[in-house]
């Protein structure tokens, strides 16, 4: 009987656990469930909407992003590119609103992935995502056609210029290895790690100087959130949506099935940025 009486108590426990209200209470830079034990940060509010702060362990402070929703609209879009006087820079910028790449992804280009014959663009280093049962668009190379808008805007990058096919465009060459290509990605990430701060860093100052108020919440993965919501308007083919940006439908529909809210002029403005998308 006695043990009968353990287990009952035990399967309440762990019923009681499974199902419950967490109730958390603060230690160090965390909130801990009493009864779960599960964590989260302990996030406080800050003076800027949509951010908030936390304290790492050694208590340096740290923000994170309350919506990474955040995507450009046209004429901001105007304001931040037409600033940008380093043509390196610049075209960056560029290539990530047209192609939707991710910043690994844009930064591991290289010369020879864009052609300017077929008008394509080739991402054949890309994000693995061997977590994803449905695999439509993910961990494969993405070969698709790019506007006429982007390249002019190439052409114009290498005009002047001795191209070496094989040099990647945002990388300093001369600084990766020789087997560099037949690394993986998470081998390869120590070598361009420093330009993913660098380039986040450059676009909140940039949107700062032009007076976009919420200039915190944008980060290079908010241009692949304008791409997204911007292609919309063409009314491509969801499926194709999903195979250029790399995404399962599932998840295309989870960042940006939310309603377009693009005016007719920003609609036109948009068409004039991207130009001839097909």
């Amino acid at each position: 009987m006695e043990k009968d009486t353990n287990e009952n108590k035990d399967e309440s426990l762990s019923l009681n656990t499974k199902y419950h209200r967490h109730d958390y209470i603060t230690q160090g830079n965390k909130l801990v469930c009493k009864i779960c034990k599960k964590e989260i940060l302990d996030l406080k509010l800050s003076d800027k909407k949509g951010l908030l702060i936390g304290k790492r362990e050694n208590n340096s402070k740290y923000t994170v992003r309350q919506d990474r929703r955040r995507y450009f609209f046209p004429q901001e879009w105007d304001l931040f590119i037409n600033i940008l006087t380093n043509k390196e820079h610049k075209f960056f910028f560029i290539t990530s609103l047209h192609t939707g790449g991710r910043i690994m992804e844009v930064l591991n280009l290289k010369h020879s992935d864009i052609d300017i014959e077929r008008k394509t663009i080739n991402f054949k280093i890309v994000k693995q995502r061997k977590a994803k049962k449905n695999f439509f668009a993910t961990g494969k190379t993405r070969d698709f056609f790019v506007a006429e808008n982007f390249m002019k805007e190439y052409k114009s990058f290498i005009r002047g210029k001795t191209i070496n096919p094989n040099d990647y465009i945002f990388l300093d060459n001369s600084k990766l290895p020789d087997n560099y290509d037949n690394l993986d990605n998470s081998e390869r990430k120590k070598y361009y790690s420093s330009k993913v701060v660098a380039y986040s860093n450059l676009l909140k100052r940039k949107l700062k100087k032009v007076s976009i108020e919420d200039y915190y919440n944008f980060s290079p993965h908010n241009i692949r959130k304008t791409y997204g919501m911007w292609m919309r308007t063409f009314q491509l083919e969801m499926a194709e949506l999903c195979y250029r940006m790399g995404h399962d439908i599932d998840t295309y529909i989870a960042h940006y099935g939310s309603s377009l809210i693009f005016t007719p002029s920003e609609r036109r403005h948009i068409a004039k940025i991207m130009g001839d998308v097909k």
